[in-house]
């Protein structure tokens, strides 16, 4: 519910935010003496991460969304009126989020940057790994797809005497999704990637990789039948900067030593607070415990470091899967490191490939660098 209420405060503001003939203090509401001005709804704004304040600028539905604010202001008076602002729920949730915001705190300004490479660290990892930061080849392509070579080589033919593409392929393609968009393929083709909307056809990366821009190829078999190709755009390998990739280098490095900065941190916390454990084996987790501390965790990378001690101590169990696609989901999520979540949702797809989080796993491998936002809880 908490959520909720964020979520369409910081829509209001930004539905307030994109009307420019309105002055920063302009009063848009009044909650008995209160004013809510612009001002007010804007510094909710800020605190929104980038993606959400690129969504909140549609003017649709303003009115309602400002009456959403009025809401939980009078809510929150109300509630404090009945008294439950001193009742022993709301003392409980203030203590963990006090506790919370201490660990999280703590994390980021001892753990973290104790965790942190220096420059010279970056470059001297960038220069020994330079074949990880090679953007590889793409192109833009259409294709008309028919049963038999026959027909591809008469539809090749025609091509090659002036007919249109896209005219061709509204006539005679059997591809339902590209056919009627003149043959033109969804989002980019990337070597040795699946083709969206096609799946895995190697073969057919291949060859329109093969091609230079504007030329026709084919006819080129695979499983669903035989394509005639033609490329419209084609971006060749590249190798990226040390200054594109430095974050993300930064980011993995950090994460590689953040576990064993902790550990020695930790250790000397024990010492200094006088830790004394009475029963060894109070020490020891079961998986409930484990799973519940990683699910639970502020900090993306010891979340990522709980979830993979669940999978080592107990790979059997029935939440491991789970635990599995939860790691690539923090990397990609919180520590945007997209290669190293790639390599954990392949092998989840590998390692269970029929369960209710398959598809969620391939969709973010098709959608977490691209910025889309992920929903899976609306299915």
């Amino acid at each position: 519910m908490r959520l909720r209420h964020v979520v369409l405060l910081a829509i209001v503001a930004g539905m307030l935010l994109s009307c420019a003939h309105e002055e920063r203090g302009e009063v848009l509401a009044r909650i008995g003496n209160k004013p809510v001005t612009l001002a007010d709804v804007e510094a909710r704004l800020d605190e929104m991460p980038p993606y959400m304040k690129d969504q909140l600028s549609k003017p649709e539905g303003r009115e309602r969304l400002l009456k959403a604010i009025i809401d939980e202001e009078i809510i929150v008076r109300e509630a404090r009126n009945l008294g439950f602002d001193r009742s022993k729920e709301f003392r409980e949730e203030m203590a963990r989020r006090e506790r919370d915001a201490l660990v999280r705190l703590f994390y980021q300004n001892v753990i973290d940057k104790a965790a942190a490479p220096s420059d010279s660290e970056v470059q001297a990892y960038y220069q020994s790994h330079t074949e990880q930061f090679v953007e590889p080849a793409k192109a833009r392509a259409r294709h008309i797809l028919v049963k038999t070579k026959k027909e591809a080589l008469k539809i090749k033919g025609q091509l090659e005497n002036g007919a249109d593409f896209a005219e061709l392929a509204k006539k005679y393609s059997i591809d339902a999704l590209t056919k009627d968009r003149g043959g033109v393929i969804h989002g980019e083709v990337v070597k040795g990637k699946p083709i969206k909307g096609l799946g895995d056809l190697p073969e057919l990366v291949d060859a329109i990789l093969s091609l230079k821009e504007g030329e026709i190829g084919g006819p080129v078999e695979t499983s669903m039948g035989y394509h005639i190709i033609k490329v419209d755009k084609y971006t060749p390998e590249r190798q990226k900067s040390l200054e594109e990739v430095h974050d993300l280098i930064a980011s993995q490095l950090q994460y590689e030593r953040s576990q064993t900065v902790r550990d020695s941190v930790l250790a000397d916390l024990e010492k200094k607070y006088n830790v004394v454990f009475l029963d060894k084996e109070a020490k020891s987790e079961g998986p409930e415990e484990l799973f519940k501390a990683a699910s639970e965790e502020s900090n993306p990378r010891l979340k990522i470091e709980n979830y993979k001690k669940f999978l080592e101590k107990f790979p059997n169990d029935q939440r491991a899967y789970e635990a599995k696609f939860m790691i690539g989901f923090t990397m990609a999520e919180e520590l945007h490191d997209y290669d190293g979540a790639e390599k954990v949702f392949k092998e989840f797809l590998q390692q269970y490939p029929e369960t209710d989080l398959s598809d969620d796993a391939k969709w973010m491998l098709e959608n977490m660098r691209s910025g889309a936002r992920p929903d899976f809880e609306s299915k």
